[in-house]
């Protein structure tokens, strides 16, 4: 229940603060330095303090490749409709990152508790550490890729290893192969930065939903949520309905969640259509809390 209490405070608070910013005189562009912050320290600082603690194993592949799945499929299916709503290479580049990943720690550790108990949490860690790793590396690639039109190799990589995350990812694979950790002074620190992503990011989503200007076409958040909340879960039910025990509801349930705050906020930094984005996780988040509960009740 606190973490959805937390949701709506900081997203109230974004709306609220941005609402009377010339009162309280605050910048028009907070959520620039908000973003900055998030991006450059909270993101790896979870990187550092998460990233060292995986373990690998075959038991856990299935729920530690949901993010990648998700993510690939995401590709295939907005690239496939691309030319048939119409939509830019910057909105396609939304649509991926916003879409291609679900927040499954922060509303699917809840809710996946809830449903099927603390035995339910173990399968939904693993695929909260898959995805992570998944938006270190390619969710950083594609950020980059859909931003600029320079998509030379070298240059890709150039930019790819300037993002803290990745560099901090890279440390934390290091380590886990090495068996090694930070001390417990620094593994504390990392936490502490690690816990700001989401209210910082839940907040700069806030400051930046606008309800004037240009309406987001219709198509586009009604095809980007259609992918997330209904078409993901369904590629999943598809292939384990045979088996659908346990773990394999989890893996539905998760991939049913809304899209990832993070990864929109990273699109959104890059210039991916911010407006869209912003939209798809204010409106992605309240819509499936009864989307994910009827994927439950469907595998019941």
């Amino acid at each position: 229940m606190s973490n959805f209490i937390l949701i709506i405070i900081s997203l109230g608070m974004g709306v609220f603060l941005k609402k009377y910013h010339q009162q309280l005189k605050l910048p028009i562009h907070t959520h620039q330095s908000i973003n900055g912050f998030v991006l450059y320290v909270s993101l790896p600082a979870m990187a550092l303090y998460y990233v060292p603690k995986i373990h690998f194993s075959w038991e856990m592949a299935l729920p530690f490749a949901v993010g990648i799945l998700i993510l690939g499929l995401s590709v295939l299916f907005f690239y496939a409709l691309q030319n048939i709503i119409g939509y830019n290479r910057n909105t396609l580049g939304a649509l991926v990152l916003s879409c291609g990943f679900g927040n499954v720690s922060f509303m699917g550790y809840p809710l996946i508790e809830a449903f099927y108990g603390k035995k339910g949490i173990e399968t939904a860690v693993l695929i909260d550490q898959g995805t992570f790793l998944v938006l270190s590396t390619l969710g950083v690639f594609l950020a980059v890729y859909f931003s600029d039109k320079k998509v030379n190799t070298s240059y890709m990589f150039k930019k790819l290893l300037y993002f803290p995350s990745f560099g901090a990812f890279l440390i934390g694979i290091l380590m886990a192969t090495l068996d090694i950790y930070f001390p417990e002074s620094f593994q504390t620190v990392f936490k502490r930065f690690a816990d700001t992503l989401t209210p910082l990011a839940l907040f700069s989503v806030g400051w930046q939903i606008s309800w004037k200007g240009e309406r987001i076409p219709w198509k586009y958040w009604i095809v980007g949520l259609g992918y997330k909340l209904f078409i993901a879960p369904f590629f999943f039910y598809i292939i384990l309905q045979k088996t659908m025990v346990l773990q394999d509801k989890v893996v539905v349930l998760e991939a049913a969640m809304a899209p990832m705050i993070t990864s929109s906020l990273m699109a959104s930094e890059h210039g991916l259509n911010p407006q869209l984005t912003n939209f798809l996780v204010t409106v992605g988040i309240p819509i499936s809390l009864l989307t994910v509960y009827f994927w439950y009740r469907f595998m019941i």
